[in-house]
């Protein structure tokens, strides 16, 4: 569940933060997982993509949450059973600014949304409140997250004007030779002014070669009626990975897993072989225990201090006083 209350993670305080609303984009098919299954349902790190992207949200405290549903929602809306979001339903889909559409539908008529994918697990709470906050410097119609990459290959590209602003968003497919060149490209995240944004959907036309609603082209329509576009750039462009095939799928649970592996070795837990160990997001582990080359821990298992966890030993939901010893090759559950 999203909670309501103020934390802090990654040393941002939600209760600095204004009121903010979110719109969560997971109505995608994903035809190149070849899969059954519902894109952002698909796991990284222990956690369902869209959990790990509704986890980095909940810090700020969004109000609504809009997560829009399409392709295989059945599987979604009973993920999300419970909890504090309101669903939105694409059907039939027609791209991003369709979707985004949809959700705005559920929004308040005045404030201001993140949108954001539901399959981009790496992104974090203070990378999303640092969209926010360039936003609000500027009292901008919107912000947008880039990246500058050697290569841009098949994001879109941003075109900045002589101001330094965002001008305009051009697709890989539909840029000229000069565009796909640039290597600032757009992560897909976006802060916008609630009134000003809904006002520009209604504009939106599908004249690309996908006869799809691009929200990208809210950013050329905003900046042609004379609204300001800013840009925050990623310190970390791995935060922008999305997940469209399994070996993108497998890239990001490695990345997660190195997250959750230097988080508890700087808590002091000794990893003994990080390339070889895995421990899922929602484990916890106490101080001076030791993993050993090969150890999994999954689905919330709780190590005490002084856990010492042999090689190649699986703990699935355990919980563990201190000073446990765990024989090599065991699995506990």
């Amino acid at each position: 569940m999203v909670p309501s209350v103020f934390c802090t993670i990654d040393g941002v305080t939600a209760a600095t933060a204004r009121s903010v609303a979110a719109a969560v984009l997971a109505a995608g098919e994903g035809k190149r997982l070849k899969t059954t299954r519902a894109k952002v349902l698909h796991e990284a790190g222990g956690r369902a993509l869209l959990d790990h992207v509704l986890e980095a949200l909940a810090p700020l405290a969004p109000s609504p949450v809009v997560v829009v549903v399409g392709h295989l929602r059945r599987q979604v809306e009973s993920h999300l059973a419970g909890r504090e979001v309101v669903l939105a339903v694409q059907d039939p889909p027609r791209g991003t600014g369709d979707a985004v559409a949809k959700a705005v539908a559920h929004l308040a008529p005045v404030g201001e949304v993140l949108v954001l994918s539901g399959d981009v697990p790496l992104v974090t709470t203070a990378t999303l409140e640092r969209l926010l906050e360039a936003r609000r410097e500027r009292n901008a119609a919107a912000a947008v997250l880039t990246a500058v990459l050697g290569d841009g290959g098949s994001y879109g590209r941003i075109v900045r004007n002589r101001q330094g602003g965002v001008a305009a968003i051009v697709e890989a497919r539909d840029a000229t030779p000069e565009q796909r060149a640039v290597h600032e490209v757009n992560a897909g995240l976006y802060a916008f002014d609630v009134a000003v944004l809904r006002a520009v959907l209604a504009e939106i036309a599908p004249d690309n070669d996908q006869g799809e609603y691009y929200l990208t082209d809210a950013i050329r329509l905003l900046t042609e009626k004379g609204h300001e576009v800013v840009a925050h750039t990623l310190a970390d462009a791995a935060e922008m990975t999305g997940v469209n095939t399994r070996a993108e799928l497998s890239e990001v649970h490695r990345m997660l897993n190195t997250r959750v592996l230097a988080s508890l070795q700087q808590a002091g837990v000794t990893v003994l072989d990080p390339a070889s160990t895995w421990v899922e997001a929602d484990c916890r582990v106490g101080r001076d225990s030791v993993l050993e080359p090969g150890v999994h821990l999954r689905r919330g298992c709780l190590l005490g201090e002084r856990c010492l966890v042999g090689a190649h030993a699986v703990l699935e939901g355990v919980t563990l006083p201190d000073d446990t010893v765990v024989p090599p090759l065991s699995r506990l559950f």
